[in-house]
């Protein structure tokens, strides 16, 4: 199976997750190659969707929200539509998915400390579908979320 990338496309890709801010103009320098050339490049990872945003990265922990929290929740059946409205009007739900396996959905919460957890808890329980919740408090983030380890690997794989 052929890969839609080149080794330039993930050169650019890996620009763009180490210093978004540097711009088209300063990625072409850097690589060598005209900025049409970047331009192109950038607009075919957003056509494929694998560049989905150039929104800045916050950390909640900076803002005062210092706990954190991953929440798996069991969904009545066919509530699914139901619990997302409701989890999605809890500001320190900031992160919602689907999974398989023993829960319905995992979600990635915030909070000031442990009092306020324990009240987005109490909030998320008494969204419509939510049968049962378990938490998994998080002490650090030992690595913080990242890609560009994946892109120097899909690089690489494509150097070869």
């Amino acid at each position: 199976m052929s890969s839609p990338f080149e080794p330039l496309d993930m050169a650019v890709l890996r620009l763009i997750a180490e210093e978004p801010r540097a711009g088209v103009r300063e990625y072409a320098r850097r690589l060598g190659v005209a900025r049409a050339t970047v331009q192109s490049r950038v607009d075919k990872l957003q056509r494929l969707g694998v560049l989905i945003s150039w929104r800045p990265q916050f950390d909640p922990a900076a803002m005062g929200y210092q706990g954190l929290a991953y929440v798996r929740l069991n969904l009545a059946q066919g509530r699914l539509d139901h619990a997302l409205d409701g989890l999605s009007r809890i500001p320190e739900v900031i992160e919602a998915n689907a999974v398989a396996g023993d829960a319905d959905l995992l979600c990635r919460v915030v909070a000031k400390d442990n009092a306020g957890l324990e009240e987005v808890l109490q909030q998320i329980i008494a969204v419509d579908g939510v049968e049962r919740i378990s938490t998994e408090v998080v002490l650090s983030r030992r690595i913080m979320p990242r890609i560009s380890p994946l892109i120097r690997k899909l690089h690489d794989e494509l150097g070869r």
